[in-house]
C-alpha cells in the first residue's frame, strides 16, 4: 500500500492553485466559496498539503503585503530593540513574516557585530543554517516554489484537472434550480406582455392587477415608520423638491449612475497618450520606450548598491526659534540706529550692552559664543553598532547577586533605551554649552523657567538668587536701587542748547481782492475747492467726460458708419449728376462729402484709400439739437408722402380694375401668365369664357388642397391619435371637475348659511341655558336652605327623644 506523506517543498502548480483559491472569495453558494478563512476546503485541492501548511505558505511567501526585498537600516534596527523584549513573537516585525524576521536576527550584517582581536574568523550564520546533504528543511513555506517539470506525473496531472473543475463551478444544485425558475418565470412573464400588446392594438386596454404580496413590502412601505405630525408651517415647497429629486433619476441612463467603466477611463488615457506622443512626435521631442528601457537597464547596470534615503537628526532650535531670534536682532539694530543718529550718542551707549555675539568665545561682561556657521560633525560612531555592541554585552552578562557589571557604550549608556523606539542623534546646540545644567523641577514641584544666557543687563534676572538663600525681596530692591544710581552719576552734565524759530506770516489779502472773491464763489464752491479731491473721483470724471466726448463724437457721423452698414470700396466723381433744381444740387453734395468723410476718415476692409486732402470742408457744422429736430421733420414729411402714396395707389388701383380686365389662359398646359385687356375691347363671351376658366382653375386648386389636406389629416391622425384621446378624456375629466366643483361650492355657500344662522342662534340659545341655569341655581339654595331646617329639626327631635328617654327610665316611647 502507497504512504503518502504531506508536506515537503512547493511547487509552481500548488502555488498557482493556492492563489487562485483564495482569490475565489465570490461564489453563489458557500459550498463552493474559497477565501483566507476556508484553509481545509484549499487543502483538499492540494493533495500533499495540509490546512497549516496552506496557511503557512500563504502567509510567509504568497500574500502580496509581504516584502521580500533586502532589509533596511531602520528595519534592522526595530529588530534589534524588538529582539530584546518580544523574541516569541518575530512576526511583529510587519510587513515581514515571523521567519524572515527570526532568520534575520540572527544573521545582522557583519558592521552590527563587535570587532575582535582574534584573527580566526567564526563560522558566519548562513553557514551554519545552511542544508546539508540529506536534510530536510523544517521551513518550506518561505521558500521559493520548484519549478514544474516538463513532463508531470498523472498525480499531479489529476490534481490539477479536478482543481481547474472545482474552481470553475460558483453554482450548485439549489442555484441551477433557481436558474430554471428564473428563466420560466421571464417566459411567462413574455407571453403576458404579448397577450397584453395583441389585445391593445385590437382595441381593448387591459391594467395589470398589481400582485399581491404576503406580509409586507419593503420596496413600497417603511417598517416601523412614525409620521411626523402636521406642524404650523407649510411643507408644500420642501415636498416638492424631494419628488423633483426622485424624478431626475427617472430615466437617466445606467452609465452616467455607474459612472465610466475601468476599461473605458484606460481607453480614454491611451487615447490621450497617444495624443501626446503626436504631439511629442511634431515637436521632435518624442523619445521611444525602448530608449527609455535601455537607458534604464544601464543605469542598473552601473550602480552598485542601492541608494538609502538620508535620515538626519530632528533639530533642536525649531524655526518658530530662529525667526525669535532674528526678530530680537533687527529691534536691537533698529535702536541703535536711531540711538546713533542723535548727538547724544554717546551718553545713550553707557546705558546700553553689546548683545553681538563673539566668534572667539564669550566676552567678559557675560556674552555667549556666536552659533557656528557650519553644524558640528556628528560623532563618528554608528548608534546601530553601539546599540548592537551593547544589546549583545547585556544579554552575556551573569546576574547581578555575583558582582558584575557591564560597561556600555556610548552617551547616556545606561538610559540609551528610554522607549520601544531608539534614540537618535540629535544636532549639536553650541547654546547649551554656556548654561548651567538645572533640574526639571524644584523643590516644592515648581518648575523653573528656561535659562537666558545673553543676559548682561539683568533683564531676565530672577527676584531670587540662582541658590535660593541669603537674598529676600527688599534686599534685592536695595541692591537695584544702587545699581540705577550709579547708572544716573555716570550719566553726562546736561546742556542748554536751544533753537528758537518763529513761524513765518501769511500773506495778507486785500479787502478788494477778499470782496471780489466772494461774489465770485459762494459758499458751496468755497468748500468744495477747500476740500482735497481724490484722485479716484478726478479719474472716473475724466472717464465720464471721455465718454461723453467719444459718444457725441459717434452720434455727429453718418448713419451708415452708426450702423456698421456696407460702404462703397471704391470713389466714382461721376456718379453725382449736377441738376439745375438748387436744393437737388446741395443734397447731392453734401451726400459726396460724407462719403468722402467716411471713406478718408474710417474706410471699410479692402476700401480703396481715399486722401483727406481732397475731402472738402463742411460747410456748416450742426449740433446734435439740430439734427434731432432735423430728423423729427424729415420723419414727419415721409409719414405725410406714406399717407399721399397709399391715397394714390387705392386710386390707381381703382381706376385700373375698372378699365382693364385679366384673362387667365386658356390650358392648364398653357406656359403664359395670363394677358390684361381694355374691357372695352372685349365681348360679352369673352368675359363668360374667362369667369369659366377662372372657376376651373378654382376648383383644381380646391381638389389639390383637399388631396393634400386629407393626407395630412390622416398623417396627423396616426401621430396625434393618442393625444387626441388623451384630449377628449381630459376633457371629460375636466367637466366632470367642473362639475363637481360647483356642486361643492353649492354645499359650501349652504353650510356657510347654516353656519351665520347657527352663529345667530348659538348666542340665543346660550342666553336661555344661562337663565335656566339660573333658575336652577336658584331653587337649588332653596332647596338646600329647606333641607338644611329639616336637618336641624331632626336633630332636636332626636336630642328631645334621648332627653325623654333618659328621664322616664326604660319605659316604652310612643
Amino acid at each position: 500500500m502507497r504512504v503518502l506523506i504531506k508536506g515537503g517543498v512547493w511547487k509552481n502548480t500548488e502555488d498557482e492553485i493556492l492563489k487562485a483559491a483564495v482569490m475565489k472569495t465570490k461564489a453563489t453558494t458557500p459550498s463552493t466559496r474559497y477565501g483566507k478563512n476556508q484553509w481545509a476546503r484549499i487543502s483538499s485541492l492540494l493533495t500533499r498539503k495540509t490546512p497549516k501548511q496552506c496557511k503557512a505558505r500563504w502567509f510567509e511567501w504568497l500574500d502580496p503585503s509581504i516584502k521580500k526585498t533586502e532589509w533596511a537600516k531602520e528595519e534592522d534596527e526595530k529588530l534589534l530593540h524588538l529582539a530584546n523584549g518580544a523574541q516569541s513573537h518575530p512576526s511583529s516585525a510587519a510587513p515581514r513574516p515571523s521567519a524572515s524576521s527570526a532568520t534575520n536576527s540572527f544573521s545582522m550584517p557583519p558592521t552590527t557585530q563587535p570587532k575582535t582581536t582574534t584573527t580566526t574568523t567564526p563560522p558566519n550564520a548562513d553557514d551554519v543554517r545552511r542544508l546539508r546533504q540529506g536534510e530536510i528543511d523544517p521551513e518550506p513555506e518561505s521558500k521559493p516554489a520548484r519549478p514544474d517539470p516538463v513532463d508531470m506525473d498523472e498525480d499531479e496531472k489529476e490534481m490539477l484537472s479536478e482543481a481547474r473543475a472545482r474552481l470553475a463551478n460558483t453554482q450548485g444544485k439549489k442555484a441551477k434550480r433557481k436558474a430554471r425558475e428564473k428563466q420560466l418565470e421571464e417566459a411567462r412573464r413574455l407571453a403576458s406582455l404579448q397577450k397584453r400588446r395583441e389585445l391593445k392594438a385590437a382595441g381593448i386596454e387591459t391594467n395589470l392587477k398589481p400582485r399581491k404580496k404576503r406580509g409586507m413590502d419593503y420596496n413600497a412601505d417603511i417598517p416601523f415608520q412614525k409620521r411626523a405630525p402636521v406642524g404650523f408651517f407649510d411643507v408644500a415647497e420642501e415636498k416638492g423638491r424631494e419628488q423633483k429629486e426622485k424624478e431626475k433619476g427617472i430615466g437617466a441612463l445606467l452609465s452616467k449612475l455607474d459612472g465610466k467603466r475601468r476599461s473605458e477611463i484606460e481607453e480614454d488615457e491611451r487615447k490621450s497618450d497617444a495624443k501626446k506622443q503626436k504631439v511629442a512626435k511634431e515637436k521632435g521631442d518624442f523619445v521611444p520606450p525602448k530608449a527609455l528601457r535601455d537607458a534604464a537597464e544601464d543605469a542598473t547596470l552601473y550602480q552598485t548598491s542601492a541608494r538609502r534615503s538620508l535620515v538626519l537628526p530632528a533639530p533642536q532650535v525649531g524655526d518658530a526659534e530662529i525667526e525669535e531670534l532674528v526678530k530680537i536682532k533687527a529691534r536691537e539694530d533698529g535702536a541703535k540706529s536711531v540711538i546713533d543718529t542723535d548727538d547724544s550718542a554717546a551718553a545713550t551707549n553707557a546705558l546700553l550692552t553689546d548683545y553681538k555675539p563673539s566668534v572667539m568665545g564669550p566676552p567678559s561682561g557675560g556674552g555667549v559664543a556666536r552659533t557656528p556657521l557650519r553644524t558640528p560633525a556628528t560623532p563618528s560612531s554608528d548608534s546601530l553598532k553601539v546599540q548592537a555592541r551593547n544589546l549583545k554585552a547585556m544579554s552575556q552578562m551573569q546576574t547581578p547577586l555575583l558582582g558584575e557589571t557591564v560597561d556600555l557604550e556610548g552617551e547616556d549608556a545606561y538610559t540609551y533605551q528610554t522607549g520601544a523606539t531608539p534614540r537618535v542623534v540629535q544636532t549639536p546646540n553650541p547654546l547649551t554649552a554656556q548654561l548651567t545644567p538645572v533640574l526639571e523641577a524644584e523643590f516644592g514641584g515648581s518648575s523653573r523657567g528656561g535659562m537666558t544666557p545673553r543676559d548682561e543687563m539683568g533683564i531676565n534676572t530672577p527676584m531670587r538668587s540662582e541658590s535660593g538663600f541669603g537674598e529676600t525681596p527688599r534686599q534685592h530692591q536695595s541692591v537695584m536701587r544702587q545699581q540705577l544710581a550709579s547708572l544716573f552719576k555716570s550719566l553726562p552734565a546736561p546742556t542748554n542748547d536751544f533753537k528758537v524759530v518763529i513761524p513765518k506770516a501769511k500773506k495778507p489779502v486785500d479787502d478788494d481782492d477778499a470782496s471780489a472773491g466772494g461774489e465770485e464763489l459762494d459758499q458751496g464752491e468755497q468748500r468744495a475747492r477747500a476740500k482735497v479731491e481724490d484722485m479716484e473721483d478726478v479719474q472716473a470724471r475724466a472717464f465720464k467726460n471721455a465718454s461723453e466726448k467719444e459718444k457725441e463724437r459717434i452720434l455727429l457721423q453718418s448713419t451708415a458708419i452708426q450702423r456698421n452698414l456696407p460702404r462703397p470700396l471704391v470713389y466714382y466723381p461721376d456718379a453725382f449728376e449736377s441738376s439745375s433744381d438748387m436744393a437737388e444740387t446741395l443734397i447731392r453734395q453734401e451726400m459726396e462729402r460724407m462719403l468722402l468723410t467716411d471713406m478718408a476718415y474710417t474706410p471699410a476692409p479692402r476700401q480703396t484709400p481715399v486722401p483727406r486732402s481732397i475731402v472738402p470742408a463742411p460747410a456748416y457744422t450742426a449740433t446734435l439739437q439740430e439734427l434731432a429736430s432735423a430728423n423729427d421733420m424729415i420723419l414727419q414729411e415721409l409719414a405725410q408722402c406714406r399717407i399721399d402714396m397709399q391715397q394714390d395707389l387705392e386710386t390707381l388701383h381703382d381706376r385700373v380694375k375698372k378699365q382693364y380686365l385679366f384673362f387667365e389662359p386658356t390650358t392648364s398646359s398653357d406656359a403664359s401668365v395670363g394677358r390684361f385687356e381694355k374691357v372695352e375691347h372685349t365681348t360679352t363671351q369673352d368675359r363668360i369664357a374667362n369667369h369659366t376658366r377662372q372657376l376651373e382653375l378654382a376648383r383644381e386648386t380646391m381638389k389639390r388642397e383637399h388631396a393634400k389636406a386629407t393626407k395630412l389629416e390622416k398623417k396627423l391622425g396616426v401621430v396625434l391619435g393618442g393625444y387626441v384621446n388623451r384630449s377628449t378624456k381630459l376633457k371629460r375629466d375636466l367637466a366632470e371637475a367642473a362639475k363637481e366643483v360647483e356642486e361643492e361650492s353649492v354645499k359650501l355657500e349652504s353650510f356657510q348659511a347654516v353656519k351665520a344662522l347657527e352663529d345667530i342662534a348659538i348666542g340665543e340659545r346660550v342666553e336661555g341655558l344661562k337663565e335656566e341655569v339660573g333658575r336652577l341655581e336658584k331653587r337649588e339654595g332653596r332647596l338646600q336652605e329647606r333641607y338644611m331646617e329639616l336637618v336641624a329639626v331632626k336633630e332636636g327631635l332626636v336630642d328631645a327623644l334621648s332627653r325623654g328617654s333618659g328621664g322616664s327610665g326604660d319605659g316604652p316611647v310612643r
